[in-house]
């Protein structure tokens, strides 16, 4: 299996009563990196996203560029904003989804990489940057193999 854990692009500071939404450059962020997605051909077969706004709309974007179906873009409210990562982790092991591509916030993505690779989600592993892409193999153990930052992006 193939796991790839985005956070979302850049939003647009919370006005009361109102979700936060992505900015301009928070889009243009997101779809640098997924055509670089699309040009490592990765065969992302699903995308399971957090039912924020900024969440919702960056899987939008990831799901327009690489193809997935409706169908294939499923909203998961385990991957909120402080959501327990125990209860989704197991979902993932169990989804038999070869490509799966996991769309959420800070600090869910931290302590889900570090469960990944440590086997402890209160080890964190990694910063995961406003769109950026963390790609994981696994094997007998979970492996992590790259990351992608649209700052690093033409």
């Amino acid at each position: 299996m193939n796991l790839f854990l985005a956070r979302h692009g850049q939003a647009a500071t919370l006005e009361a009563g109102k979700s936060m939404h992505l900015t301009q450059e928070g889009r243009e962020e997101v779809l640098r990196v997924a055509k670089e997605l699309l040009r490592r051909k990765l065969n992302i077969q699903q995308i399971w996203y957090s039912p924020k706004t900024r969440a919702v709309q960056t899987a939008e974007i990831y799901a327009k560029a690489l193809g997935i179906t409706p169908g294939n873009l499923i909203e998961n409210k385990y991957l909120s904003i402080d959501a327990d990562i125990d209860v989704v982790y197991p979902e993932i092991l169990e989804s038999g989804i070869e490509n799966l591509m996991i769309v959420s916030h800070e600090p869910n993505l931290e302590e889900l990489s570090s469960l990944l690779v440590s086997g402890s989600d209160h080890l964190p592993q990694f910063i995961f940057p406003t769109a950026g892409v963390a790609a994981f193999e696994q094997g007998p153990n979970w492996r992590w193999a790259w990351l992608l930052e649209p700052s690093k992006l033409a």
